[in-house]
Protein backbone atom coordinates (compact mmCIF):
# COMPACT_ATOMS: atom_id res chain seq x y z
CA UNK A 1 0.00 0.00 0.00
CA UNK A 2 1.55 3.28 -1.01
CA UNK A 3 1.55 6.19 1.17
CA UNK A 4 -1.26 8.29 -0.44
CA UNK A 5 -3.76 5.08 -0.06
CA UNK A 6 -2.34 4.52 3.91
CA UNK A 7 -3.43 8.63 4.38
CA UNK A 8 -6.55 7.92 2.71
CA UNK A 9 -7.34 4.78 4.92
CA UNK A 10 -6.08 6.57 7.93
CA UNK A 11 -8.41 9.46 7.14
CA UNK A 12 -11.26 7.63 6.36
CA UNK A 13 -11.12 5.77 9.89
CA UNK A 14 -10.29 8.42 11.64
CA UNK A 15 -14.14 10.29 10.30
CA UNK A 16 -15.89 7.10 11.53
CA UNK A 17 -14.46 7.84 15.65
CA UNK A 18 -16.81 9.01 17.75
CA UNK A 19 -16.15 12.74 17.99
CA UNK A 20 -15.23 12.28 22.30
CA UNK A 21 -12.73 15.72 21.96
CA UNK A 22 -15.22 17.91 20.60
CA UNK A 23 -18.09 16.48 22.28
CA UNK A 24 -16.51 16.85 25.18
CA UNK A 25 -15.71 20.36 24.61
CA UNK A 26 -19.50 21.27 23.94
CA UNK A 27 -20.60 19.11 26.98
CA UNK A 28 -18.70 21.23 29.63
CA UNK A 29 -20.55 24.40 27.66
CA UNK A 30 -23.75 23.02 28.24
CA UNK A 31 -23.11 22.31 31.45
CA UNK A 32 -23.48 25.71 32.80
CA UNK A 33 -26.84 26.33 31.80
CA UNK A 34 -28.54 23.86 34.08
CA UNK A 35 -25.97 24.75 36.80
CA UNK A 36 -27.16 28.26 36.65
CA UNK A 37 -30.93 27.59 36.25
CA UNK A 38 -31.55 24.11 38.47
CA UNK A 39 -29.39 26.38 41.27
CA UNK A 40 -32.93 28.88 41.78
CA UNK A 41 -35.19 25.74 41.90
CA UNK A 42 -34.23 24.64 45.46
CA UNK A 43 -35.13 28.40 46.55
CA UNK A 44 -37.19 30.05 44.63
CA UNK A 45 -40.25 29.50 46.53
CA UNK A 46 -38.51 30.94 49.52
CA UNK A 47 -36.66 34.05 47.40
CA UNK A 48 -40.32 35.12 46.09
CA UNK A 49 -41.32 35.04 49.60
CA UNK A 50 -38.33 37.31 50.99
CA UNK A 51 -38.62 39.89 48.01
CA UNK A 52 -42.19 40.36 48.21
CA UNK A 53 -42.58 40.07 51.80
CA UNK A 54 -45.92 38.06 51.44
CA UNK A 55 -47.44 34.61 50.84
CA UNK A 56 -50.10 35.62 48.66
CA UNK A 57 -49.76 33.97 45.21
CA UNK A 58 -45.95 32.82 45.76
CA UNK A 59 -46.19 29.77 43.56
CA UNK A 60 -47.82 32.02 40.53
CA UNK A 61 -44.98 34.06 40.81
CA UNK A 62 -42.02 31.83 41.43
CA UNK A 63 -43.44 29.59 38.40
CA UNK A 64 -42.84 33.35 36.54
CA UNK A 65 -39.56 33.53 37.39
CA UNK A 66 -38.73 29.98 36.30
CA UNK A 67 -40.51 30.88 32.79
CA UNK A 68 -39.24 34.61 32.12
CA UNK A 69 -35.63 33.09 31.24
CA UNK A 70 -37.73 30.60 28.78
CA UNK A 71 -40.08 33.15 27.55
CA UNK A 72 -37.34 35.43 26.36
CA UNK A 73 -35.20 32.70 24.75
CA UNK A 74 -38.36 31.79 23.02
CA UNK A 75 -38.72 34.96 21.60
CA UNK A 76 -34.68 34.71 20.01
CA UNK A 77 -33.95 31.15 19.30
CA UNK A 78 -34.98 31.25 15.78
CA UNK A 79 -33.11 34.33 15.70
CA UNK A 80 -29.94 32.74 16.69
CA UNK A 81 -30.23 29.56 15.06
CA UNK A 82 -30.60 31.72 11.97
CA UNK A 83 -27.56 34.01 12.66
CA UNK A 84 -25.44 30.74 13.58
CA UNK A 85 -26.48 29.28 10.12
CA UNK A 86 -24.68 32.94 8.59
CA UNK A 87 -21.94 33.34 10.82
CA UNK A 88 -21.63 30.41 12.63
CA UNK A 89 -22.28 28.34 15.66
CA UNK A 90 -19.22 29.05 18.07
CA UNK A 91 -19.68 32.71 18.55
CA UNK A 92 -22.86 31.82 19.06
CA UNK A 93 -22.71 29.51 22.05
CA UNK A 94 -19.81 31.19 23.53
CA UNK A 95 -21.77 34.89 23.43
CA UNK A 96 -24.85 33.18 24.76
CA UNK A 97 -22.48 31.98 27.75
CA UNK A 98 -21.72 35.67 28.25
CA UNK A 99 -25.04 36.15 28.87
CA UNK A 100 -26.19 33.60 31.79
CA UNK A 101 -23.37 34.59 33.30
CA UNK A 102 -24.55 38.48 33.21
CA UNK A 103 -27.89 37.23 34.14
CA UNK A 104 -26.98 35.02 37.13
CA UNK A 105 -25.14 37.96 38.69
CA UNK A 106 -28.03 40.18 38.23
CA UNK A 107 -30.17 37.89 40.13
CA UNK A 108 -28.13 37.65 43.10
CA UNK A 109 -27.71 40.76 43.89
CA UNK A 110 -31.56 41.57 43.07
CA UNK A 111 -33.18 43.22 46.16
CA UNK A 112 -36.52 43.79 44.33
CA UNK A 113 -38.49 40.81 42.74
CA UNK A 114 -38.93 42.65 39.56
CA UNK A 115 -34.90 43.31 39.09
CA UNK A 116 -34.73 39.44 39.51
CA UNK A 117 -37.34 39.02 36.75
CA UNK A 118 -35.33 41.24 34.45
CA UNK A 119 -32.36 39.55 34.88
CA UNK A 120 -34.34 36.74 33.95
CA UNK A 121 -35.68 37.94 30.81
CA UNK A 122 -32.47 39.37 29.95
CA UNK A 123 -30.42 35.97 30.19
CA UNK A 124 -33.21 34.22 27.91
CA UNK A 125 -32.94 37.42 25.21
CA UNK A 126 -28.96 36.93 25.45
CA UNK A 127 -28.94 32.85 25.34
CA UNK A 128 -29.66 30.34 21.88
CA UNK A 129 -27.27 27.81 22.96
CA UNK A 130 -29.98 24.90 23.48
CA UNK A 131 -30.66 25.04 19.33
CA UNK A 132 -27.10 25.65 18.17
CA UNK A 133 -25.33 23.60 20.10
CA UNK A 134 -28.08 20.68 18.87
CA UNK A 135 -27.13 21.67 15.63
CA UNK A 136 -23.69 21.66 16.19
CA UNK A 137 -23.61 17.65 17.79
CA UNK A 138 -25.74 16.56 14.35
CA UNK A 139 -22.71 18.27 12.79
CA UNK A 140 -20.21 16.83 14.44
CA UNK A 141 -21.59 13.43 14.10
CA UNK A 142 -21.39 11.51 10.85
CA UNK A 143 -21.61 7.82 11.41
CA UNK A 144 -25.26 7.40 11.94
CA UNK A 145 -24.75 4.54 14.75
CA UNK A 146 -23.36 7.30 16.69
CA UNK A 147 -26.48 9.24 16.96
CA UNK A 148 -28.33 7.81 20.24
CA UNK A 149 -24.95 8.55 22.07
CA UNK A 150 -24.32 11.68 20.35
CA UNK A 151 -27.61 13.18 20.79
CA UNK A 152 -27.96 11.68 24.36
CA UNK A 153 -25.08 14.15 25.43
CA UNK A 154 -27.20 17.50 25.83
CA UNK A 155 -30.33 16.30 28.21
CA UNK A 156 -26.96 14.05 30.03
CA UNK A 157 -25.24 17.35 31.21
CA UNK A 158 -28.36 19.15 31.73
CA UNK A 159 -29.35 16.42 34.01
CA UNK A 160 -25.21 16.26 35.69
CA UNK A 161 -25.77 19.73 35.84
CA UNK A 162 -28.66 19.76 38.09
CA UNK A 163 -27.50 17.77 40.89
CA UNK A 164 -24.23 20.70 40.89
CA UNK A 165 -27.00 22.96 40.77
CA UNK A 166 -29.46 22.08 42.96
CA UNK A 167 -26.83 21.07 45.65
CA UNK A 168 -25.57 24.18 45.02
CA UNK A 169 -28.96 26.24 45.62
CA UNK A 170 -29.63 24.27 48.55
CA UNK A 171 -26.58 24.88 50.15
CA UNK A 172 -25.13 28.09 49.30
CA UNK A 173 -28.59 29.78 49.50
CA UNK A 174 -28.62 32.45 52.60
CA UNK A 175 -25.40 30.95 53.70
CA UNK A 176 -24.93 33.44 56.36
CA UNK A 177 -27.94 31.30 58.52
CA UNK A 178 -25.41 27.86 58.16
CA UNK A 179 -21.59 29.41 58.43
CA UNK A 180 -21.96 32.27 61.12
CA UNK A 181 -18.59 33.67 59.86
CA UNK A 182 -20.83 35.17 56.95
CA UNK A 183 -22.92 37.07 59.28
CA UNK A 184 -22.54 40.76 58.07
CA UNK A 185 -21.15 40.14 55.13
CA UNK A 186 -22.06 40.95 51.88
CA UNK A 187 -23.21 37.65 51.61
CA UNK A 188 -25.86 38.16 54.24
CA UNK A 189 -26.67 41.54 52.85
CA UNK A 190 -27.31 39.29 49.18
CA UNK A 191 -28.15 36.12 50.48
CA UNK A 192 -28.73 34.52 46.96
CA UNK A 193 -25.68 36.12 45.57
CA UNK A 194 -23.26 33.35 46.69
CA UNK A 195 -24.64 30.11 44.13
CA UNK A 196 -25.23 32.92 41.42
CA UNK A 197 -21.88 33.83 42.12
CA UNK A 198 -20.47 30.23 41.50
CA UNK A 199 -22.39 29.53 38.91
CA UNK A 200 -21.17 32.79 36.86
CA UNK A 201 -17.40 31.91 38.27
CA UNK A 202 -17.94 28.33 36.26
CA UNK A 203 -19.62 30.13 33.21
CA UNK A 204 -16.42 32.09 32.72
CA UNK A 205 -14.32 29.14 32.77
CA UNK A 206 -16.20 27.59 30.07
CA UNK A 207 -16.21 30.77 27.73
CA UNK A 208 -11.94 30.16 28.03
CA UNK A 209 -11.79 26.65 27.07
CA UNK A 210 -14.45 27.29 24.58
CA UNK A 211 -12.46 29.94 22.61
CA UNK A 212 -9.43 27.92 22.74
CA UNK A 213 -10.97 24.70 22.06
CA UNK A 214 -14.22 24.49 20.27
CA UNK A 215 -13.96 23.80 16.89
CA UNK A 216 -16.86 26.02 13.97
CA UNK A 217 -18.92 23.44 12.66
CA UNK A 218 -20.81 25.18 10.45
CA UNK A 219 -19.34 24.13 6.71
CA UNK A 220 -20.37 26.90 4.54
CA UNK A 221 -18.48 29.44 7.14
CA UNK A 222 -15.53 26.64 7.37
CA UNK A 223 -15.43 27.02 3.52
CA UNK A 224 -16.12 30.62 3.38
CA UNK A 225 -13.28 31.31 5.43
CA UNK A 226 -10.58 28.82 3.61
CA UNK A 227 -11.54 30.39 0.57
CA UNK A 228 -11.11 34.13 1.86
CA UNK A 229 -7.34 32.65 2.90
CA UNK A 230 -6.38 31.28 -0.20
CA UNK A 231 -7.33 34.79 -2.42
CA UNK A 232 -5.32 36.13 0.45
CA UNK A 233 -2.42 33.57 -0.65
CA UNK A 234 -2.98 34.39 -4.42
CA UNK A 235 -1.92 38.01 -3.69
CA UNK A 236 1.23 36.89 -2.47
CA UNK A 237 3.59 37.27 -5.61
CA UNK A 238 5.98 34.57 -4.77
CA UNK A 239 4.00 31.83 -4.65
CA UNK A 240 3.77 29.96 -7.38
CA UNK A 241 1.69 26.58 -6.38
CA UNK A 242 0.04 24.88 -3.65
CA UNK A 243 -0.92 21.89 -2.55
CA UNK A 244 -4.58 21.83 -1.52
CA UNK A 245 -5.73 20.68 1.58
CA UNK A 246 -7.21 17.84 2.40
CA UNK A 247 -10.91 17.99 0.94
CA UNK A 248 -13.64 14.88 0.65
CA UNK A 249 -15.91 14.35 -2.36
CA UNK A 250 -18.04 11.34 -0.79
CA UNK A 251 -20.17 9.30 -3.64
CA UNK A 252 -22.91 7.69 -3.11
CA UNK A 253 -22.13 4.25 -2.70
CA UNK A 254 -17.45 4.63 -4.02
CA UNK A 255 -14.91 6.42 -2.80
CA UNK A 256 -12.03 6.93 -4.79
CA UNK A 257 -8.01 8.59 -3.74
CA UNK A 258 -7.11 11.25 -5.87
CA UNK A 259 -3.82 12.91 -5.65
CA UNK A 260 -2.61 16.24 -7.72
CA UNK A 261 -0.32 19.27 -7.92
CA UNK A 262 -2.58 22.21 -8.05
CA UNK A 263 -1.34 25.58 -9.58
CA UNK A 264 -2.70 28.44 -8.06
CA UNK A 265 -3.55 29.89 -11.69
CA UNK A 266 -5.50 26.59 -12.74
CA UNK A 267 -8.22 27.18 -9.62
CA UNK A 268 -12.09 27.68 -9.99
CA UNK A 269 -14.81 27.14 -8.15
CA UNK A 270 -17.10 24.54 -8.45
CA UNK A 271 -20.79 25.92 -8.25
CA UNK A 272 -22.78 23.60 -5.89
CA UNK A 273 -25.19 22.62 -7.85
CA UNK A 274 -22.46 20.25 -9.82
CA UNK A 275 -20.52 16.98 -8.86
CA UNK A 276 -17.43 15.60 -10.28
CA UNK A 277 -16.90 12.29 -11.90
CA UNK A 278 -13.42 11.47 -10.14
CA UNK A 279 -12.26 8.78 -12.13
CA UNK A 280 -11.41 10.34 -14.52
CA UNK A 281 -8.88 12.39 -12.85
CA UNK A 282 -5.45 11.24 -12.83
CA UNK A 283 -1.83 12.77 -12.99
CA UNK A 284 -2.30 14.07 -9.25
CA UNK A 285 0.29 14.00 -6.31
CA UNK A 286 -1.49 15.54 -3.57
CA UNK A 287 -3.79 13.70 -1.71
CA UNK A 288 -7.56 14.91 -1.59
CA UNK A 289 -11.12 12.74 0.03
CA UNK A 290 -14.37 14.83 -1.38
CA UNK A 291 -17.55 15.07 -0.44
CA UNK A 292 -20.72 16.73 -0.92
CA UNK A 293 -21.07 18.57 2.06
CA UNK A 294 -18.37 20.59 1.07
CA UNK A 295 -19.28 20.66 -2.93
CA UNK A 296 -18.51 24.35 -3.59
CA UNK A 297 -14.82 24.00 -2.86
CA UNK A 298 -11.85 25.39 -5.64
CA UNK A 299 -10.79 22.22 -8.00
CA UNK A 300 -8.64 22.14 -11.02
CA UNK A 301 -9.54 23.89 -14.06
CA UNK A 302 -8.14 21.39 -16.46
CA UNK A 303 -9.36 18.62 -14.64
CA UNK A 304 -13.15 19.72 -15.22
CA UNK A 305 -11.76 20.05 -18.51
CA UNK A 306 -11.59 15.94 -18.46
CA UNK A 307 -14.62 14.98 -15.93
CA UNK A 308 -18.06 14.87 -16.72
CA UNK A 309 -20.01 16.80 -14.71
CA UNK A 310 -23.38 15.13 -13.21
CA UNK A 311 -25.91 17.63 -12.25
CA UNK A 312 -27.16 17.12 -8.82
CA UNK A 313 -31.07 17.13 -7.83
CA UNK A 314 -31.26 20.61 -5.98
CA UNK A 315 -32.63 19.62 -2.46
CA UNK A 316 -35.39 21.10 -1.54
CA UNK A 317 -35.89 23.45 2.04
CA UNK A 318 -39.32 22.87 2.28
CA UNK A 319 -40.95 22.34 5.45
CA UNK A 320 -43.24 19.26 6.17
CA UNK A 321 -45.88 17.51 8.41
CA UNK A 322 -43.64 15.75 10.18
CA UNK A 323 -40.77 18.41 11.39
CA UNK A 324 -43.74 19.98 12.71
CA UNK A 325 -45.88 17.46 14.13
CA UNK A 326 -42.24 16.27 15.82
CA UNK A 327 -41.68 19.89 16.97
CA UNK A 328 -45.17 19.83 18.26
CA UNK A 329 -44.26 16.50 20.56
CA UNK A 330 -40.90 18.60 21.46
CA UNK A 331 -43.07 21.52 22.85
CA UNK A 332 -45.56 19.32 24.72
CA UNK A 333 -42.76 17.30 26.19
CA UNK A 334 -40.96 20.51 27.13
CA UNK A 335 -44.26 21.73 28.93
CA UNK A 336 -45.27 18.65 31.19
CA UNK A 337 -41.46 18.04 31.97
CA UNK A 338 -40.97 21.80 33.21
CA UNK A 339 -44.59 21.90 34.58
CA UNK A 340 -43.07 18.85 36.56
CA UNK A 341 -39.25 20.20 37.18
CA UNK A 342 -40.93 23.46 38.75
CA UNK A 343 -44.33 22.43 41.09
CA UNK A 344 -42.33 19.69 42.58
CA UNK A 345 -40.08 21.86 44.52
CA UNK A 346 -42.97 24.61 45.11
CA UNK A 347 -44.88 21.17 46.17
CA UNK A 348 -42.09 19.63 48.87
CA UNK A 349 -42.16 22.79 50.50
CA UNK A 350 -45.36 23.69 50.69
CA UNK A 351 -46.93 23.11 54.46
CA UNK A 352 -49.62 20.51 54.21
CA UNK A 353 -53.19 21.11 54.64
CA UNK A 354 -54.69 21.79 58.31
CA UNK A 355 -56.67 19.36 60.33
CA UNK A 356 -55.13 16.61 57.62
CA UNK A 357 -53.80 13.54 58.96
CA UNK A 358 -50.15 12.44 58.45
CA UNK A 359 -51.42 9.96 56.22
CA UNK A 360 -54.66 11.19 54.59
CA UNK A 361 -54.94 12.20 51.07
CA UNK A 362 -54.74 15.74 50.93
CA UNK A 363 -55.45 16.82 47.63
CA UNK A 364 -54.64 20.74 48.45
CA UNK A 365 -51.32 20.82 50.70
CA UNK A 366 -48.03 20.23 50.14
CA UNK A 367 -45.24 17.89 52.43
CA UNK A 368 -43.72 20.60 54.17
CA UNK A 369 -40.04 19.70 53.80
CA UNK A 370 -37.38 22.50 54.37
CA UNK A 371 -34.93 24.27 51.32
CA UNK A 372 -32.31 22.11 52.28
CA UNK A 373 -33.72 18.89 51.96
CA UNK A 374 -35.53 19.64 48.73
CA UNK A 375 -32.09 20.71 47.30
CA UNK A 376 -31.06 17.05 48.72
CA UNK A 377 -34.04 15.30 46.78
CA UNK A 378 -33.19 17.04 43.65
CA UNK A 379 -29.13 16.18 43.63
CA UNK A 380 -30.30 12.66 44.19
CA UNK A 381 -32.64 12.87 41.08
CA UNK A 382 -29.84 14.38 39.15
CA UNK A 383 -28.08 11.19 39.60
CA UNK A 384 -30.86 8.78 38.98
CA UNK A 385 -31.21 11.08 35.53
CA UNK A 386 -27.47 10.37 34.83
CA UNK A 387 -28.18 6.56 35.58
CA UNK A 388 -31.17 6.44 33.06
CA UNK A 389 -29.35 8.61 30.80
CA UNK A 390 -25.61 6.74 30.49
CA UNK A 391 -26.86 3.08 31.40
CA UNK A 392 -30.70 3.05 30.38
CA UNK A 393 -30.89 4.71 27.09
CA UNK A 394 -28.29 3.45 24.80
CA UNK A 395 -29.52 -0.71 25.28
CA UNK A 396 -33.20 0.36 25.55
CA UNK A 397 -33.21 2.43 22.08
CA UNK A 398 -30.90 -0.24 20.43
CA UNK A 399 -33.21 -2.81 21.37
CA UNK A 400 -36.87 -1.61 20.55
CA UNK A 401 -35.50 0.88 18.06
CA UNK A 402 -35.86 4.92 17.97
CA UNK A 403 -39.69 4.95 17.00
CA UNK A 404 -41.01 2.24 18.92
CA UNK A 405 -39.23 3.74 22.04
CA UNK A 406 -40.67 7.01 21.55
CA UNK A 407 -44.19 5.88 21.37
CA UNK A 408 -43.92 3.67 24.09
CA UNK A 409 -42.74 5.96 26.58
CA UNK A 410 -45.45 8.98 25.36
CA UNK A 411 -48.35 6.92 26.05
CA UNK A 412 -47.11 5.88 29.18
CA UNK A 413 -45.46 9.22 30.39
CA UNK A 414 -49.01 10.53 31.80
CA UNK A 415 -48.92 8.24 35.09
CA UNK A 416 -45.62 9.75 35.86
CA UNK A 417 -47.72 13.02 36.58
CA UNK A 418 -50.91 10.86 39.04
CA UNK A 419 -49.17 9.31 41.60
CA UNK A 420 -47.33 12.62 43.50
CA UNK A 421 -50.92 13.93 45.18
CA UNK A 422 -51.00 10.33 46.71
CA UNK A 423 -47.69 10.96 48.66
CA UNK A 424 -49.24 13.04 51.41
CA UNK A 425 -50.58 8.98 52.32
CA UNK A 426 -47.21 7.85 53.31
CA UNK A 427 -46.29 8.82 56.72
CA UNK A 428 -43.45 11.48 56.51
CA UNK A 429 -40.70 9.20 57.62
CA UNK A 430 -41.27 7.25 55.13
CA UNK A 431 -42.02 9.77 52.04
CA UNK A 432 -38.92 10.87 50.90
CA UNK A 433 -39.48 6.54 49.04
CA UNK A 434 -42.04 7.89 47.55
CA UNK A 435 -40.84 10.75 46.18
CA UNK A 436 -37.45 9.33 44.90
CA UNK A 437 -39.74 6.61 43.11
CA UNK A 438 -41.73 9.08 41.33
CA UNK A 439 -38.95 11.53 40.73
CA UNK A 440 -37.57 8.73 38.94
CA UNK A 441 -40.21 7.54 36.86
CA UNK A 442 -40.11 10.77 35.59
CA UNK A 443 -36.76 10.93 35.08
CA UNK A 444 -37.19 7.44 32.99
CA UNK A 445 -39.75 8.83 30.44
CA UNK A 446 -38.13 12.02 29.57
CA UNK A 447 -34.68 11.48 29.21
CA UNK A 448 -35.01 8.95 27.15
CA UNK A 449 -37.74 10.52 25.06
CA UNK A 450 -36.28 13.82 24.21
CA UNK A 451 -33.22 12.24 22.25
CA UNK A 452 -35.61 10.02 20.58
CA UNK A 453 -37.59 12.95 19.14
CA UNK A 454 -34.36 15.01 18.10
CA UNK A 455 -32.93 12.41 16.19
CA UNK A 456 -36.52 11.90 14.29
CA UNK A 457 -36.81 15.75 14.05
CA UNK A 458 -33.53 15.65 12.19
CA UNK A 459 -34.43 12.54 10.16
CA UNK A 460 -37.21 14.32 8.88
CA UNK A 461 -35.54 17.68 7.85
CA UNK A 462 -34.78 17.27 4.24
CA UNK A 463 -31.59 19.29 4.32
CA UNK A 464 -28.68 19.69 6.81
CA UNK A 465 -28.39 23.50 5.36
CA UNK A 466 -31.83 24.28 7.15
CA UNK A 467 -31.08 22.05 10.11
CA UNK A 468 -29.77 25.32 12.27
CA UNK A 469 -33.68 26.89 11.33
CA UNK A 470 -35.33 23.71 12.32
CA UNK A 471 -33.29 23.76 15.68
CA UNK A 472 -34.20 26.98 16.19
CA UNK A 473 -37.86 27.21 15.55
CA UNK A 474 -37.92 23.71 17.65
CA UNK A 475 -36.72 25.70 20.48
CA UNK A 476 -38.58 29.01 20.19
CA UNK A 477 -41.70 26.31 20.42
CA UNK A 478 -39.88 24.64 23.85
CA UNK A 479 -39.15 27.63 24.85
CA UNK A 480 -42.25 29.06 24.72
CA UNK A 481 -44.20 25.31 26.20
CA UNK A 482 -41.60 26.28 29.37
CA UNK A 483 -42.84 29.94 29.42
CA UNK A 484 -46.23 29.11 30.24
CA UNK A 485 -45.70 25.78 31.95
CA UNK A 486 -44.56 27.04 35.25
CA UNK A 487 -46.85 30.18 36.30
CA UNK A 488 -49.75 28.21 35.06
CA UNK A 489 -49.64 25.20 36.54
CA UNK A 490 -48.76 27.56 39.67
CA UNK A 491 -52.26 29.27 39.31
CA UNK A 492 -53.89 25.98 38.96
CA UNK A 493 -51.77 24.67 41.91
CA UNK A 494 -53.00 27.99 43.93
CA UNK A 495 -56.48 28.39 42.55
CA UNK A 496 -57.70 24.47 43.28
CA UNK A 497 -54.95 22.93 45.37
CA UNK A 498 -51.81 20.43 44.55
CA UNK A 499 -53.57 17.56 43.05
CA UNK A 500 -55.28 19.80 40.47
CA UNK A 501 -51.72 21.47 39.80
CA UNK A 502 -50.36 17.74 39.31
CA UNK A 503 -53.70 16.06 37.00
CA UNK A 504 -53.31 19.14 35.14
CA UNK A 505 -49.99 17.95 33.39
CA UNK A 506 -51.20 14.81 33.00
CA UNK A 507 -53.59 16.08 30.45
CA UNK A 508 -50.93 17.85 28.28
CA UNK A 509 -49.09 14.47 28.89
CA UNK A 510 -51.61 12.70 27.51
CA UNK A 511 -52.36 14.98 24.73
CA UNK A 512 -48.57 14.17 23.53
CA UNK A 513 -49.61 10.61 23.53
CA UNK A 514 -52.92 10.85 21.52
CA UNK A 515 -50.74 13.22 19.13
CA UNK A 516 -48.79 9.68 18.20
CA UNK A 517 -51.94 9.14 16.29
CA UNK A 518 -51.73 11.49 13.17
CA UNK A 519 -47.76 11.06 12.88
CA UNK A 520 -45.74 8.76 11.19
CA UNK A 521 -41.61 7.30 11.15
CA UNK A 522 -39.56 9.62 9.20
CA UNK A 523 -38.59 7.57 6.22
CA UNK A 524 -34.65 7.68 7.25
CA UNK A 525 -35.62 6.50 11.01
CA UNK A 526 -33.50 4.04 11.90
CA UNK A 527 -34.54 1.05 14.12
Amino acid sequence: MDDATESQASTAVEKEKFPWQQLGVLALCRLSEPIAFTSILAYNYVFVKDLRHTEANAAFYAGLLVSAFALAEASTAMLWGTISDKYGRKPIVLSGLAGVALSSLIFGVATDYWVALAARVLGGLLNGNVSVMQTMVAEMVKDPKHEPRAYSMIPFMWYFGSIVGSSMGGLLAIPATTWSGLKGSVFDAYPYLLPNLVAAVYIVFSITIGMIYLKETNEDVIARKHKDKVVSDERTPLMGEVTRPSIEIAREDEQKTVTRRVSMASIQPLTAGTTVDIRRLSNMTTTSSIRPSLAPQLVPENALEDSTIIEAPATENRWNRSMILFIAQLALMSYHSMAFGSLMPVYLLDEPSKGISDTALDLHGGLGYTVRDVGGFMSINGFVAMFVQGVIFGPLVERLGVWQTFVLLTVLAPLSYVFPPFLTMIPHAKAPIGIYANLSIQNFFTIVLYPCVLIMLKDATPSMTMLGQVNGLAMAACSAARTVAPPFVGWIYGLAGSAAGWWSIGIAALFAAGLILVMKRPLQARD
